[in-house]
């Protein structure tokens, strides 16, 4: 009878232990904070819960992530979706994600410029081997980032001062092969 209950026990550990390991890392709560060259910050944690930017002071941030995609909002103009796995992205499947982006610019298919109809007054700089590397916000409280898609004239360059670069070591919603 002790046996039993010892094996039964053990066969839970293994079984948790397994799990634990083919959980996405990224429930365990990703943390970056983005700097722009004035010294202003856009910080985001899931372990807590909180988004802090120019536009959003102390928001909730939440993690509605899946086996899909790694996803991010405030729900109130802060949203961010991509893609687990690169490939997925090649087959262009965006309407499978919970904020489609627009693709304001791409560069040799790896790093992509791109705003969500979710959180037009963010722009997300985003490179498939580094995740989120950059975040722009508009000049303006009521800057729309959807509108530079029909300027033909429009360089990214112009918007040098409002980006935020990461800082640090981390790696947020990379996708994987």
């Amino acid at each position: 009878m002790m046996r039993g209950k010892q094996m039964f026990i053990l066969l839970v550990a293994l079984s948790s232990a397994a799990a634990a390991r083919s959980a996405p890392s990224d429930h365990l709560g990703l943390h970056a904070t983005f700097t722009a060259s004035n010294g202003s910050a856009i910080e985001f944690n899931t372990q807590t819960g909180v988004l802090r930017s120019p536009r959003s002071r102390g928001a909730k941030l939440y993690d509605c992530s899946d086996e899909l995609q790694v996803c991010l909002t405030d729900r109130h103009g802060f949203a961010f979706s991509y893609f687990r796995k690169c490939n997925d992205a090649e087959l262009g499947e965006y309407k499978r994600l919970r904020y489609p982006p627009k693709i304001v610019s791409a560069l040799h298919n790896s790093d992509v410029w791109m705003v969500f109809d979710a959180a037009p007054k963010y722009l997300f700089h985003y490179a498939y081997s580094k995740g989120i590397v950059g975040i722009y916000v508009g000049p303006t409280r009521a800057f729309d980032f959807r509108s530079v898609l029909h300027d033909r004239n429009f360089r990214l360059a112009s918007l040098d001062a409002m980006e935020y670069h990461i800082t640090g070591s981390d790696i947020v919603a990379a996708c994987s092969e």
